[in-house]
């Protein structure tokens, strides 16, 4: 589950209490039973804690806009964090609206995002998702290379320049990122199926494209 990443990525470390973790853990083992702990927690002041596990909640139970709107509205208050813990909350939320299908929210969530932290590579990925999104594959591919260049990857950024690259017909830049992507993440199910597609496409991806 993607969307359970810890609030202290996104906050600050004091706030990512134990009960926030417990939190996550419920709604990992039993998404409904977790939803309904964060509800109650959330009910009783648990404050952007307790908020923000509830909008994991939300998108875990299949709630996808709800739990956008809910990591928007935190993000929007001012005891959220600095520009870049907000800007993170917005990317959040960029990653629920586009689970719903809503490319237009989630564009707008990156202008927001934008605004609390303009100079951001981290925001170079989430652009990149909606560029996705829409197809437009030579956006993807310069937002996650300018992502890199600033020491900014993962294995999910590669696997959306990878898809890219197989988009527009350039097969053997696709394995190289199918390569970087199971580097980071050997059994990333994304990449993994990636691979099987470059290999149809013609490319064969061995030891040697690991050097």
């Amino acid at each position: 589950m993607n969307f359970l990443i810890p609030l202290i990525l996104a906050l600050a470390p004091a706030q990512a209490s134990d009960r926030y973790l417990d939190c996550l853990f419920l709604i990992e083992e039993d998404v409904e039973t977790g939803r309904r702990a964060a509800q109650i927690w959330a009910d009783e002041g648990g404050g952007i804690s307790a908020q923000h596990c509830l909008a994991i909640a939300d998108i875990a139970a299949g709630f996808s806009k709800l739990g956008a709107a809910r990591l928007e509205s935190i993000a929007e208050r001012t005891d959220a964090g600095d520009g870049l813990a907000r800007a993170r909350l917005y990317a959040q939320a960029i990653d629920a609206w586009l689970e719903a299908g809503e490319i237009i929210q989630a564009e707008e969530a990156l202008a927001a995002a934008r605004e609390r932290a303009p100079d951001e590579p981290e925001l170079q990925l989430a652009a990149a998702k909606i560029s996705a999104a829409k197809e437009d594959w030579h956006t993807v591919i310069a937002a996650v290379t300018a992502a890199e260049e600033s020491n900014i990857g993962s294995a999910e950024a590669f696997v959306f320049r990878g898809r890219a690259h197989l988009a527009v017909g350039n097969a053997e830049q696709a394995a190289i990122d199918v390569v970087k992507a199971l580097t980071l993440e050997p059994t990333n199910i994304d990449a993994l199926t990636l691979r099987g597609d470059v290999q149809r496409a013609g490319v064969t991806i061995d030891v040697s494209l690991r050097e």
